[in-house]
């Protein structure tokens, strides 16, 4: 099976120059990639044709070859098969920091339903060096599976307290309305 082991959102120094993605192979033979995809969370999406990966190893494509470029914060990356069906994707929230990849983390190397993935020491090519993770929320699985990190912005809290203003306003409301003694003494005009 091919996934996605490991990508570098946010290098050190120039973007163009040292973003990357590592795919890895964990079956016991090689796979032809002609056909396979990889599309970024913006849809810029391009085509694997002419390569291939052994078994049991790792292939890095490198910005230069690939032409993807990641976003720096909340940025996603989807990998397809020959057929156009996902077969495995990453993601994240918050922003990423700089010099880390995005590794996976797993004993066996396998995906699982639950990405379980933090910012840690790149290893391009190499297995993942995921035991000194950037910080503990990074290590919690958030929605979708995807790590929270990063601070909340002044828009991330005005939205959160509008919506926080505008449910509590419909739960009174309807409270008001089920309850007769209040309705009429909210809503009459006697």
């Amino acid at each position: 099976m091919i996934f996605i082991n490991e990508w570098m959102p946010n290098p050190a120094g120039s973007d163009a120059a040292s973003e990357w993605v590592e795919l890895f192979n964990n079956g016991q033979s090689q796979v032809s990639l002609n056909g396979w995809s990889l599309k970024t969370g913006t849809g810029k999406k391009v085509f694997l044709n002419n390569g291939r990966i052994d078994a049991a190893s790792y292939l890095v494509l490198k910005r230069s070859d690939t032409k993807l470029s990641f976003r720096n914060a909340g940025e996603s990356i989807f990998l397809y098969d020959g057929k156009g069906i996902l077969v495995d994707q990453s993601g994240f929230l918050g922003s990423a920091p700089e010099g880390k990849s995005f590794s996976r983390i797993s004993a066996t190397g396998a995906p699982s339903k639950i990405q379980n993935f933090i910012f840690a020491e790149p290893t391009p090519g190499q297995p993942n060096n995921v035991a000194n993770g950037q910080n503990f929320l990074t290590n919690n699985v958030y929605p979708f599976g995807q790590p929270l990190n990063g601070s909340s912005g002044y828009i991330d809290i005005l939205a959160m307290t509008v919506s926080s203003a505008l449910l509590s306003a419909f739960f009174i409301t309807i409270l008001l309305k089920r309850n007769d003694y209040l309705s009429k003494l909210f809503f009459s005009r006697d």
